[in-house]
């Protein structure tokens, strides 16, 4: 399954790309948005949504500091979305997570690390840590200076069955086709790239067809 990043700066505009979108998903970055007014808007498209505040840090579009975004989780949490992502460094990890056990909705808990891709030991320590929040997925996200961090992050499909991993950037596409065959689901642009070298949702719905990818 492709999930479709939508970048939006409100509510109709992210119903809009939904509503047009070919995704079998939608991430909808609401770190992205001028502001989350219209949220009850969401809830027609909740079964196809992830929700995720990212935060600065990680990639976030602005700075939001952890008590709003924890209170934009609560918010948005009411229109019972598929997931909610939630960063594994966050100081808010645990209190979305309990959150959205209460309410029904999957977790995915997440790193994003923009500065090159550790060691293969590193990585397993890595999501040996992550693990044990037992979220519902784990998303594991590097950047790729080099072809062969691609093999360092597709060798942890070998020890977790929910995981979303691959490297962004130029060279780390390749871990992106990857994913399409042993993620879940994995993610793509819905026009402008929310990631350096993220594929748009028509791209990947094509190698998806090639490679014969998610329809298993």
């Amino acid at each position: 399954m492709i999930a479709g990043t939508i970048k939006a700066e409100s509510i109709d505009e992210a119903i809009r790309l939904i509503e047009t979108g070919t995704a079998d998903l939608y991430e909808l970055r609401v770190d992205a948005l001028k502001s989350p007014e219209g949220i009850e808007k969401l809830a027609p498209f909740s079964e196809r949504l992830i929700i995720t505040v990212r935060s600065k840090e990680e990639g976030g579009f602005r700075e939001i500091d952890d008590e709003e975004r924890l209170m934009l989780f609560k918010e948005l949490m009411d229109i019972k979305p598929a997931f909610v992502d939630v960063e594994f460094k966050s100081s808010i990890v645990r209190d979305v997570i309990e959150l959205a056990g209460k309410m029904g909705v999957g977790i995915i808990v997440s790193y994003h690390g923009f500065e090159g891709t550790p060691s293969f030991e590193r990585l397993k320590a890595l999501l040996d840590e992550m693990r044990e929040l037992k979220g519902d997925i784990i998303k594991i996200v590097t950047f790729a200076e080099h072809y062969i961090d691609n093999i360092r992050v597709v060798r942890l499909y070998e020890y977790e069955k929910n995981l979303i991993a691959f490297c962004m950037g130029e060279k780390g596409k390749i871990s992106r086709v990857f994913s399409l065959v042993l993620s879940p689901f994995t993610y793509a642009s819905l026009g402008e790239a929310a990631a350096p070298g993220q594929l748009s949702v028509e791209e990947m719905r094509l190698l998806s067809e090639m490679i014969g990818g998610g329809d298993d």
